[in-house]
C-alpha cells in the first residue's frame, strides 16, 4: 500500500515538473517564438558607445585624437552646396528631372553625404553621423515642381519634396535642405511653389518636417541695380511675412541672393531697418559661384558668400570625383557636434583654423 502512494505521489511530481519546465522554456526561451532571453538582454543592455543614430553624436563619450583618427575625421574640409531651381519632365540648364534627381540622392547617399541646412553649415552646428559628409541642399524661386500637394491632399511623389520624403523612409537620409521662395513675381505659379490655398500649409510643413525656409526677397529683386531703400524694403518684407505665414516663432534667418548679383553695400545683408521702422536680420547667404564651399571652422568661410554648384549635368559627379581625387579636401565628421576634429597637416586649400571656434578642438 504505501509502495502505491509512493508510487503516485512521484508520477505526480514529474507531471508537475514537466509542466513547470514547459512552461519556463516558453517564457525564457526554451521554444515556441518567444524571444530567447539572452537575445532580448543584449538588446536592452546594448552601450551607447555601440549604437550610433542618424543626426546624433555618441552620447557620453569625449572626443579624442585617437577616435578622430580612426573615424579619418576632416571637420576643415569643404562642403558641397548644391541649388536647384525647376523641376520637370525635360532637363535643361536649370531644370531637373525628378528621376535626375532621385539619381542625385541616390549618388550623394551612396558616396557618404548626408543633408544639413544652410543655417546649419553657417552656424557650425553641423550634427551628422561620424565618417559622414554634410551637403546642403537648396531651392530657389518655388516652382510648382518643387512642391506639389496633389487633389487628394497627398504628396505629389515626382515633385522634389516627395523625393526627399521618399529617401527619409527609406533611411540613411535626413529631412534638411532649405528653401527660398518668392512672394510676388510673374508666372504666379511661382510664388509659393503655386497653390496659393496651400501656402501656408507648405510652409509650416516644411519647417515641421525638419527643412528650412529663408527669404529669397519678394520679387526676385536685383539688389546690386535697386535702390538701397527698395533692396531694404524687400528683405525685410520677405523676412517677416515668411515669419508671420509660418508662425510658432520661426526665424529666417538665411537668404539667397537673386541672380547671385550683391549689392555695393553689403552690410545691408546682414541687418537693416526700412523705412517703417520694420528692422530685420540675416546670418547666412548663398550665392552662385561654382565651386564647393569652405568649412564654417576654417579663416576662409563667409557665412555671407556661401558658394553653390548647379544640381544639373555633371556638377555634382564632378565635385565628387574632386574630393575621391583629393580626399584630404573633404570635410568628415566626427559626429560630435560640440567639437570640431582635424588632421595636424591639412591641405593649404582649406585655410587655416580659426582662432576662437567656442568649442573643443581636436587635432591628430
Amino acid at each position: 500500500m504505501r509502495r502505491d502512494k509512493v508510487l503516485r505521489f512521484l508520477i505526480t511530481a514529474l507531471a508537475v515538473g514537466g509542466f513547470v519546465g514547459l512552461i519556463c522554456g516558453l517564457a525564457f526561451g526554451g521554444g515556441g517564438t518567444a524571444t530567447p532571453r539572452s537575445v532580448a538582454n543584449a538588446a536592452s543592455t546594448t552601450t551607447p558607445s555601440t549604437v550610433q543614430t542618424e543626426g546624433t553624436s555618441l552620447p557620453g563619450q569625449p572626443m579624442t585624437a585617437e577616435r578622430a583618427r580612426t573615424i579619418g575625421a576632416n571637420e576643415m574640409g569643404q562642403v558641397l552646396v548644391i541649388m536647384y531651381h525647376l523641376f520637370d519632365t525635360t532637363e535643361g540648364t536649370w531644370t531637373r528631372t525628378p528621376d535626375n534627381f532621385r539619381k542625385d540622392i541616390a549618388l550623394l547617399k551612396a558616396e557618404g553625404f548626408y543633408p544639413i541646412n544652410v543655417r546649419d553649415l553657417a552656424s557650425g552646428n553641423i550634427d551628422i553621423p561620424a565618417g559622414k559628409s554634410p551637403v546642403v541642399l537648396t531651392f530657389d524661386d518655388s516652382s510648382p515642381g518643387q512642391y506639389r500637394i496633389l487633389d487628394d491632399g497627398s504628396l505629389d511623389p515626382d515633385c522634389a519634396v516627395g523625393i526627399l520624403q521618399a529617401a527619409v523612409q527609406a533611411g540613411g537620409w535626413a529631412a534638411r535642405a532649405s528653401f527660398f521662395p518668392l512672394l510676388d513675381v510673374t508666372p504666379k505659379e511661382r510664388v509659393l511653389w503655386g497653390q496659393p490655398d496651400r501656402k501656408q500649409e507648405k510652409l509650416r510643413n516644411l519647417v515641421e518636417w525638419g527643412y528650412e525656409v529663408g527669404s529669397h526677397t519678394i520679387t526676385h529683386l536685383n539688389l546690386k541695380t535697386a535702390s538701397t531703400a527698395l533692396a531694404v524694403s524687400q528683405l525685410a518684407e520677405s523676412q517677416t511675412t515668411l515669419q508671420n505665414l509660418i508662425g510658432g516663432g520661426y526665424k529666417v534667418t538665411s537668404l539667397s541672393v537673386p541672380y547671385g548679383v550683391y549689392p555695393s553695400n553689403e552690410d545691408i545683408l546682414k541687418s537693416g531697418t526700412d523705412k517703417n521702422g520694420n528692422a530685420y536680420g540675416y546670418d547666412a547667404a548663398v550665392s552662385i559661384a561654382e565651386r564647393v564651399c569652405a568649412s564654417p571652422f576654417s579663416g576662409d568661410f563667409n557665412p555671407y558668400h556661401i558658394p553653390r554648384i548647379r544640381g544639373s549635368a555633371n556638377y555634382i559627379v564632378d565635385a565628387i570625383q574632386k574630393f575621391k581625387d583629393h580626399p584630404g579636401l573633404r570635410y568628415v565628421s566626427d559626429g560630435d557636434p560640440t567639437t570640431v576634429s582635424a588632421p595636424k597637416d591639412l591641405d593649404p586649400a582649406l585655410g587655416t583654423l580659426k582662432a576662437d571656434l567656442g568649442r573643443p578642438v581636436i587635432r591628430y
